[in-house]
């Protein structure tokens, strides 16, 4: 795109995402499902720079970075297009990146990927290339190895996707839809630290090699049976398959005493099912209901001590579908 001070810049976009179930367990070796959020969307701007442009800590979402050049503030989206620019051979030239980041950080949406993505296809954009998705995919991980250390490459799959997918193992397949329902999300108001869950899942999977099979083997079978029932539209027995795998996440070390009273207020509220989503330790809980039961819903997870809430009809999840119809809700607002 040209400006109209006949300035040359690049646009890329990306989006958040939010992992119905498999997370954690899919860093060893699980499938995971997980769907996009286009309603919280990351756009990203790319144009020359003077070599002494430094970089800006992010505020509100919103932040810069320079590749190219002397600029050696360490992030995701930086390692992602710096990457991009030296496997293109462009390495004669400074590009300051602008990335506007719509997704809460630190709750277990996506952020650092979707702004890793954002920024390589602004990156390149500015330079009128076009970005193959396998090799943006691994452009996202590298950045992502940056950001959380050992990354499944759930998170650099979904935010570049555009429908539900199922994740196994380093790839990514269209998942289908037949559910009728709607998800609640709603953000705990705790940033969560991936390394740390990561790290501390690892470490108890570690102590005791007999448990940590036994436990794999019921996530995988959990996600599969989610798998069945998402295609098939049963939401009441989703709804039960996502309890069990937060049953599952606890003994994992990842929940909290706010999140466990996140998902009871959803229970309590009408939901079929509700859990974490991403890391946990903080972030965010996911609440799967009826459409009509959604406000409602939403209502009692903010009364519990959620901060802000997403309300994303299933119907707007199936690949190619017009951008979601979520509502946002601050605390003491209605649906």
């Amino acid at each position: 795109m040209t400006t109209k001070t006949g300035m040359v810049v690049g646009i890329g976009r990306a989006h958040a995402k939010a992992i119905l179930l498999g997370e954690h367990t899919v860093v060893h070796g699980t499938p995971a499902i997980a769907f996009p959020l286009p309603a919280l969307p990351v756009r990203a701007l790319a144009r020359p720079a003077e070599p002494g442009t430094g970089s800006q800590v992010p505020a509100d979402g919103h932040f810069r970075f320079t590749v190219g050049g002397t600029d050696t503030a360490l992030s995701g989206p930086r390692v992602a297009a710096e990457e991009a620019l030296r496997r293109w051979g462009i390495t004669d030239t400074t590009v300051e990146v602008v990335v506007e980041c719509g997704i809460p950080l630190a709750r277990g949406l996506g952020s650092s990927a979707a702004c890793a993505g954002a920024a390589v296809r602004a990156v390149a954009d500015l330079h009128g290339l076009v970005v193959e998705p396998g090799e943006l995919y691994d452009l996202v991980q590298c950045g992502e190895q940056v950001a959380h250390g050992r990354a499944s490459g759930i998170d650099a799959s979904a935010v570049l996707a555009n429908g539900p997918i199922r994740f196994h193992q380093g790839r990514a397949e269209p998942m289908p839809i037949g559910l009728d329902a709607a998800l609640v999300i709603a953000d705990t108001g705790v940033p969560g630290s991936t390394q740390h869950a990561v790290a501390g899942v690892r470490r108890r999977l570690a102590e005791d090699p007999v448990r940590a099979g036994s436990l794999l083997e019921r996530a995988s079978g959990l996600i599969e049976a989610a798998g069945d029932e998402l295609s098939a539209g049963a939401a009441e027995s989703l709804g039960k398959t996502m309890l069990d795998f937060q049953e599952l996440l606890a003994e994992l070390g990842v929940s909290t005493p706010h999140i466990d009273a996140l998902v009871t207020a959803a229970l309590g509220a009408g939901a079929h099912g509700a859990k974490l989503t991403g890391a946990g330790l903080g972030g965010c809980v996911l609440a799967l209901t009826e459409p009509a039961s959604a406000p409602g819903v939403s209502a009692a997870l903010r009364r519990a001590g959620a901060v802000r809430t997403w309300t994303v009809p299933t119907r707007a999840l199936h690949a190619g579908a017009t951008p979601l119809s979520a509502t946002t809700s601050e605390p003491g607002t209605h649906q």
